[in-house]
């Protein structure tokens, strides 16, 4: 649907959700790809023009919505918009209002900081410190300490350099003790509230100790993070065990390649024992509400020995580090992983996150695309291929909805692949390899399911790349109709006028 067709209220929906004023979806977060655009200035220039209340109405409505990819595109629109010449100070005092209102968590307010200081030049209007001070003393004084244990600083903004930079006055006695001490680091033991000031020396001890022996019962008393853990003593053994029992599944996931090759998953260790209760608890997977695929990019980089490494920064390092071809064949070469447990224990991970999605109750189509390209790793991921991400989709929606069709692109046709529902991914892999293809024509299972008369609420087609029919063969490609004309007549015949395609590159 062209942008011009859907209202203000529609577009900036399609903004937050999906990044983008057009109906286009990147992924890799708001900021990743196009953060500034003539369509998005516009849209925003237009509301704040028009009706800025429109705007804020529609982004607090949508606020608690968990089917925003990423969060962060909230505080993300709030900031640009202050940045509009037609952002008078009444709409700039009530974007930021607006702004402090919707920060449910620590994390949202250090996002909005991290926008506000880039679309303003690393500064921090006036609007915007009051917003922050607000935060700051909304908290109790053990609110106000357990943010500093958490994390000293985020995004390049510590807790003292804002608190600093906003000229914060205490509103009581309690929290100058603790605003005293995260700007001068010290405090008198004889007064109040001495305990909770203990509690955040204790962690400024833990994040400075390189001796395991001093970190270890710190980490028991303080529940503590590796994050919060002086870096030399990441490689400890006795710290990880310590800190696995603190740690949630998502922040476990990211930990897993690193702690293989400091070889802590050896059979019978106790660092794989807790891992593996934290990846099979069934309680734990629930609450951390994560997504079955993002288990899977995990299980995957894990299965290949991390993300590869960057290629100009082997070129950095073969040029300016003089590393020998020895050394960089070693970093190219990924580490062999031969961890079966883990493995398996990331597959149960990844059946029973299914239980945190709710079915969209739709009908599906999928149909894929199995020329030889799709075999080539992803844009964003270089450890899963273009087949490989498409079947993990398949294997999620059919453990998810209850009606999933699925085919694969053949030729200028489509076949229709039975899939066992309880199969692995990787058999659905090698399932689709064996109807290889030559070219593909988009609008192909759009014709199929009119011609058929099969009524389907979603079209998703995985295609390697957007110039798909370059492959095809003139006489094809000066017949074949476009996607989108096909929908139309789809949507006419069938007399089903939502019916929609998506099409994953």
């Amino acid at each position: 649907m062209a942008t011009s067709k859907l209202s203000n209220e529609e577009q900036l929906k399609r903004l937050i959700y999906v990044c983008n004023v057009r109906p286009i979806y990147y992924c890799g977060g708001p900021e990743k790809y196009m953060p500034i655009s003539k369509l998005k200035i516009d849209l925003l220039e237009t509301m704040l023009k028009n009706n800025y209340m429109e705007l804020l109405n529609v982004i607090e409505s949508i606020n608690d919505d968990k089917l925003i990819p990423y969060r962060t595109q909230i505080f993300n629109v709030l900031c640009f918009a202050l940045r509009m010449e037609n952002a008078t100070p009444e709409k700039k005092n009530a974007i930021c209002a607006l702004a402090r209102k919707l920060m449910k968590t620590d994390t949202d307010f250090f996002e909005f900081v991290k926008y506000a200081s880039r679309f303003h030049n690393n500064k921090l209007s006036k609007t915007v410190r009051k917003a922050i001070i607000s935060y700051y003393s909304s908290k109790s004084p053990e609110e106000l300490a357990q943010f500093y244990v958490s994390a000293k600083s985020v995004h390049g903004r510590s807790h003292k350099d804002l608190i600093k930079l906003c000229h914060m006055q205490s509103k009581t006695p309690e929290h100058n003790i603790v605003i005293n001490y995260i700007l001068k680091n010290s405090y008198k033991a004889n007064e109040p509230g001495h305990q909770i000031l203990e509690v955040m020396r204790k962690v400024d001890t833990l994040r400075k100790t390189s001796d395991h022996k001093v970190a270890v019962p710190l980490i028991q008393e303080l529940k503590a993070t590796i994050n919060q853990v002086e870096p030399k003593l990441r490689k400890s053994a006795e710290v990880w065990s310590a800190v696995l029992l603190n740690m949630s599944l998502k922040e476990v996931l990211p930990t897993l390649t690193k702690l293989y090759k400091l070889g802590f998953l050896k059979k019978d260790s106790p660092i794989l024992a807790r891992v593996t209760e934290i990846l099979t608890n069934g309680d734990k997977i629930k609450s951390s509400g994560i997504h079955p695929l993002e288990v899977f990019i995990y299980m995957k980089n894990f299965e290949r020995g991390g993300k590869p490494l960057d290629a100009k920064l082997l070129q950095h390092l073969q040029l300016e580090k003089k590393l020998t071809e020895e050394e960089l064949k070693k970093l190219r070469t990924p580490h062999e992983v031969k961890c079966p447990i883990v493995l398996s224990n990331l597959q149960k991970c990844m059946n029973i996150s299914c239980n945190n999605i709710q079915s969209f109750g739709k009908r599906y189509l999928i149909t894929i695309d199995t020329t030889e390209k799709t075999e080539t790793p992803c844009l964003c991921n270089k450890n899963i291929t273009g087949i490989e991400a498409a079947s993990a989709f398949v294997w999620f929606l059919l453990r998810t909805e209850k009606d999933v069709t699925v085919a694969v692109f053949k030729d200028k046709d489509v076949a229709i692949i039975p899939l066992d529902k309880k199969s692995h991914i990787n058999e659905y892999v090698n399932k689709l390899k064996e109807n290889k293809s030559q070219f593909l024509v988009m609008a192909s299972p759009i014709e199929w399911a009119t011609t058929n008369k099969k009524h389907f609420d979603v079209f998703l087609n995985f295609v390697h790349h957007k110039d798909y029919y370059t492959d095809a063969p003139k006489e094809v490609r000066d017949k074949m109709a476009k996607p989108v004309e096909a929908l139309q007549k789809y949507r006419k015949k069938l007399n089903h006028p939502n019916a929609k395609l998506y099409v994953i590159c």
